[in-house]
């Protein structure tokens, strides 16, 4: 079975040519061979059926192409068929705003939206044209997902696990597992992967970049494959899952003789550097939590996003004064690695635990 879009072309020999000579398409079927009305072209992926008999509107072809000559151009053809020459979509890109920036996305007064698979969607970022996209998703109830195996072109990925949980399935990582509240994975560059189930109002953090990356569908890979290879390299990194379950919790101390405690993920070394993942929460002296200052400040992170996990503090911007956070609270720190731009976590909660996803100034070169 074969689909093509029709064109009307009441002047059919002027359409052909059109569509041949000016185009470049190429002609796979014609018929009637005497005093033709219908011919098959295939071109810039896409198959036409022209048709000298059909009764139906114009419409609008967009094409894509890397020629500049050519954007922004637009042809008419048979019937007022238009022609519009475009960009690449990978090469669709816009100016990525350097101004620094530290803001507060509040989960009181967040704002969802609909995404692909039945997901919902909140930008924990202030609005901006950022290189950068950080997501709290969100997939109500239990039950199958309507995802598919698919795979992303970005630098740097990764997911962690809120509340709830899923069922995921990765290329070369063996059998689905469950992934659980707490958990992290680092999704490297084209490894193929799905969400197949999802309990308890599962509920995600998703940061990626770049923000001009795209989602491929595969239609011929089936998951699990049967090829097992869990230390594959995918464009030098390579799979991780970061059980919750397992994680160790070490004290850090900090310039000022302060401490707190810190979740390592093994994120920063499986993304070769791209990006590192941690959980911080504070330390206890008798009666007394530590405040939570993170360390390296922005100096050495072009991204830093902190994900308020439980409890509650006070956020200290040094730039812009201090506001109390609590649960679902997303605090960003981007383009902020000038002097007097650091951000300390005061006068915590008992329960209080935060996730910290940096990426660095200058992350290395594949």
């Amino acid at each position: 079975m074969k689909f093509h879009l029709v064109i009307a072309s009441p002047s059919f020999d002027e359409g052909l040519a059109f569509f041949l000579d000016e185009l470049g398409f190429t002609l796979e079927r014609i018929t009637p061979s005497e005093n033709p009305s219908l011919a098959i072209l295939t071109g810039f992926g896409i198959s036409i059926c022209l048709d000298k008999n059909a009764e139906t509107g114009p419409v609008v072809l967009r094409i894509s192409t890397a020629d500049p000559d050519l954007h922004g151009l637009e042809k008419t053809g048979p019937n007022g068929t238009k022609i519009i020459y475009d960009l690449n979509p990978d090469e669709q890109t816009s100016p990525t705003s350097e101004e620094p920036s530290i803001a507060i996305s509040e989960g009181s007064t967040a704002h969802w939206t609909d995404g692909r698979a039945g997901m919902k969607y909140r930008n924990l970022l202030p609005q901006g044209n950022w290189n950068y996209i950080a997501s709290h998703i969100k997939v109500p109830g239990t039950g199958p997902v309507p995802d598919w195996v698919h795979y992303h072109d970005a630098q740097f990925q990764i997911i962690c696990c809120y509340k709830g949980s899923a069922k995921l399935v990765y290329e070369d990582q063996g059998d689905p597992f469950i992934f659980n509240a707490g958990d992290c994975v680092l999704q490297p560059p084209y490894i193929r992967h799905q969400v197949l189930e999802s309990y308890d109002g599962l509920e995600v953090i998703e940061i990626v970049t770049p923000a001009n990356h795209s989602t491929f569908s595969d239609h011929t890979m089936t998951l699990p494959n049967d090829t097992h290879n869990p230390a594959r390299y995918f464009e030098d990194q390579t799979f991780i899952w970061d059980k919750a379950a397992n994680r160790q919790w070490h004290s850090l101390e900090t310039a000022n003789g302060s401490s707190h405690e810190i979740g390592k993920t093994g994120i920063e070394i499986a993304s070769a550097r791209n990006g590192d993942v941690q959980l911080l929460r504070p330390s206890r002296s008798g009666e007394t939590l530590s405040d939570i200052i993170p360390s390296p400040q922005q100096g050495s992170s072009k991204f830093v996003l902190w994900f308020v996990l439980s409890g509650t503090a006070v956020c200290d911007r040094s730039s812009s004064g201090q506001q109390r956070i609590y649960e679902n609270d997303a605090i960003s720190a981007l383009n902020t690695h000038e002097e007097g731009k650091d951000v300390v976590f005061r006068n915590p909660s008992s329960d209080f635990s935060l996730l910290e996803v940096r990426i660095p100034l200058n992350p290395p070169e594949n």
